[in-house]
């Protein structure tokens, strides 16, 4: 574990010192754009809103972010996001909630038409720490009519090698994991609302 943490700590100075010196960023994306219609569903399916995931402030960057113990976190300058992290982990979502939930149409942002609910999802971490691991951690909150609920996640997931290709497969696999568990606890309030509605 020691050695991770040194590996993890060289590998974030080395990325800090090599901006300096003119080398050429990394750039990481957790989810791809889809293809156009990759997702097809009818129109008399119930509309879900998902608005844009709600990053905190410290992961609203370019850079990705590294806790170095208690009370440091950096923001790395050579390994950056491909795309903004908000809109990486929305699509990301989408894309879950469109494989596990296919019985709604997943629309992002506001709808014209009747939305039997609208989701709404804050990622409060989403980065790298010394000690090895990845973390993830969140809310969320689904209004359904007049009816409102809410969860939390929060995760650490161990990194299984060094440096930061390892520490972006580990957070989009966790984000994959959170989705999945996500779509689990809406499927029920989900199905009320629908049944509430008819």
């Amino acid at each position: 574990m020691m050695k991770l943490r040194l590996l993890l700590t060289g590998l974030l100075l080395g990325g800090l010192a090599a901006c300096s010196n003119g080398s050429a960023p990394h750039y990481y994306a957790i989810a791809l754009p889809e293809a156009q219609n990759s997702f097809v569903t009818p129109n008399q399916q119930p509309v879900v809103s998902v608005n844009d995931i709600d990053l905190a402030d410290y992961l609203n960057s370019v850079g990705i972010v590294y806790q170095q113990d208690d009370v440091q976190l950096t923001t790395a300058n050579q390994h950056r996001w491909a795309e903004a992290l908000d809109k990486q982990l929305t699509r990301s979502l989408l894309q879950s909630l469109r494989q596990q939930l296919p019985a709604y149409q997943w629309q992002n942002g506001q709808t014209a038409g009747q939305n039997v609910a609208q989701l709404q999802v804050k990622v409060r971490g989403f980065h790298g720490r010394a000690d090895g691991h990845a973390v993830i951690s969140g809310e969320w909150t689904l209004v359904t009519g007049s009816q409102q609920y809410s969860g939390q996640f929060q995760q650490q997931y161990p990194l299984t090698a060094d440096g930061y290709p390892a520490l972006v497969r580990e957070l989009r696999a966790g984000w994959q994991q959170t989705s999945q568990q996500l779509a689990v606890q809406l499927k029920p309030l989900l199905a009320a609302a629908v049944h509430h509605t008819e």
